[in-house]
């Protein structure tokens, strides 16, 4: 690429301008390190694996009924962040400090239990892990309030068992 050099007002010469002759100044090379990252991050968010998403005719299988969605309407309430950390504290007060204090889960995984076919809710029950910590595990619940365990119902488009577990537990992931 040819760019006009003015000396005064005469054109004296024509500067060819290469890519990478400006590229060795450490701002440069920050800014090439930068937009190379931002790439990177924006691909990996981007190409985000298939299988942990909920497949679209998975989720139109599991819409609830009239009558199944009155059940899971009853299953559980919202409740304020005040009653949420009070009930909190006082568990916290009743075990040891090593004692499990709660459980994280991730939204795709609670997704693929609540869209199996006749899902209504998730029932959540204690138990032990290899370690011997309590520990939560879950599995979908029907409109009868029955675990749903029949391979029919608990299997994905994949044959996959729809339950839950191995979550991280508070106070080594809090």
């Amino acid at each position: 690429m040819c760019i006009p050099w003015r000396k005064g007002n005469y054109v004296t010469e024509c500067a060819q301008l290469d890519y990478y002759s400006h590229s060795s100044t450490p701002i440069n090379q920050m800014k090439k390190i930068f937009v190379s990252a931002l790439c990177l991050v924006t691909l990996t968010w981007a190409c985000q694996k298939e299988e942990e998403k909920v497949k679209p005719e998975v989720q139109k299988s599991s819409q609830l009924t009239a009558e199944e969605q009155q059940v899971a309407d009853r299953m559980g309430a919202a409740i304020s962040l005040n009653d949420f950390q009070q009930m909190k504290e006082e568990f916290k007060k009743s075990v040891g400090s090593e004692d499990t204090r709660a459980v994280a889960y991730g939204k795709t995984v609670l997704e693929q239990v609540l869209s199996q076919k006749g899902c209504v809710g998730i029932r959540f029950y204690f138990a032990k892990d290899k370690e011997g910590k309590t520990t939560l595990v879950f599995i979908g619940v029907d409109k009868n309030g029955n675990d749903i365990t029949a391979p029919v119902n608990a299997k994905t488009t994949d044959g996959a068992p729809q339950t839950g577990g191995g979550g991280p537990l508070c106070p080594r992931n809090c």
